[in-house]
């Protein structure tokens, strides 16, 4: 069975070793063992783990989301429900956040607009309708 010290793991699962160390301090993973010269060791399991989060986290799913996958597939017979309204909530947030985004970028033009960049700060437009001006 193939063990790994941190700095491998990280480079294994294409993370900062930082980022391995704080999935580990919200017990997200653990080692498999720590080693007479107090090193930890880490198996392909947590590899696996590791590679999972790295998944979870690209799809934006939090923290919280991703603990109670972990928690759930320490459950295999349980139905498959929690996990279709996890991601269900999961969607509609995404989609909340793409609606605000593109919000903002509306915003964003029409400041951008409402600009002569052949002015002055004094002038400038975008901070007077920012709020910001003196």
């Amino acid at each position: 069975m193939q063990h790994y010290l941190i700095h491998q793991l990280a480079k294994k699962a294409q993370l900062p070793i930082d980022t391995v160390r704080f999935y580990e301090k919200k017990h997200l993973i653990i080692p498999s063992y720590r080693a007479e010269n107090n090193y930890k060791y880490y198996d392909e399991a947590t590899l696996k783990r590791l590679q999972f989060i790295k998944q979870c986290r690209g799809l934006d799913m939090s923290l919280a989301e991703i603990q109670q996958l972990i928690d759930l597939i320490k459950q295999p017979q349980q139905g498959c429900q929690v996990v279709d309204q996890m991601i269900e909530q999961h969607i509609l947030q995404v989609e909340k956040n793409i609606a605000e985004l593109i919000s903002f970028q509306s915003q964003l033009q029409e400041l951008r607009q409402s600009c002569s960049s052949n002015t002055t700060i004094d002038h400038c437009q975008i901070l007077k309708n920012l709020g910001l001006s003196e």
